[in-house]
């Protein structure tokens, strides 16, 4: 199982930010229904490690809190870009959650080893294969005052990446709303409501 812990984005939001990538000849486009905020990546997990960390995510408190969609940018190096993203306003609750997130994982018996990179919160609108950087740049700075309407985030997730032929899919496996993290107050898929991981 190769898993991730985000947030979700707004179904008329991620339309809205589609065709910012779609139009870019070279770029593959993520799809609406694939958009989010990843707070920390895990990678591959046995099915025995994923109910750990269910388990363990559960235990993770939080408020709900608002966000903005605002401005573009790129993850790049000195050769090629390689993400074309939506930012967010800047949200300390986010931050503190990303971290309580990464705290919980990381205080797992059998943790996996994560991902060491800072925590940029982001929205991945395409994956540049080989569209021109000129190109790209120029979408950026035409877009430079964009933002959405503002919007809450109420829950956090547990997602699971499958490799299809037109590209990732992204499927959400479990939901905590951090209201009563004790009593594991959150939405749970069929598969961890059974302990069924296959």
């Amino acid at each position: 199982m190769r898993l991730f812990v985000g947030v979700e984005i707004p179904g008329d939001i991620a339309a809205e930010l589609y065709p910012l990538a779609r139009g870019i000849k070279g770029l593959d486009a993520q799809t609406p229904e694939n958009m989010h905020i990843t707070l920390k990546f895990i990678g591959n997990v046995d099915p025995g490690l994923a109910e750990e960390i269910d388990q363990a995510l559960a235990q993770v408190s939080f408020e709900p809190f608002d966000l903005q969609v605002q401005g573009l940018d790129v993850f790049a190096s000195s050769r090629k870009i390689r993400i074309f993203w939506a930012g967010v306003k800047d949200q300390p609750v986010m931050r503190r959650l990303a971290q309580r997130v990464e705290n919980a994982l990381l205080a797992l018996d059998d943790c996996p080893e994560l991902d060491a990179r800072k925590f940029t919160p982001h929205i991945t609108l395409g994956r540049n294969r080989e569209a021109a950087r000129a190109t790209i740049e120029q979408a950026v700075a035409d877009h430079v005052d964009l933002t959405s309407r503002v919007f809450t985030i109420d829950r956090f997730c547990l997602y699971e990446s499958h490799s299809t032929s037109d590209g990732p899919e992204f499927r959400v496996i479990a939901a905590y709303d951090g209201s009563d993290a004790v009593a594991r107050s959150f939405d749970r898929v069929d598969e961890f409501a059974t302990g069924d991981f296959e």
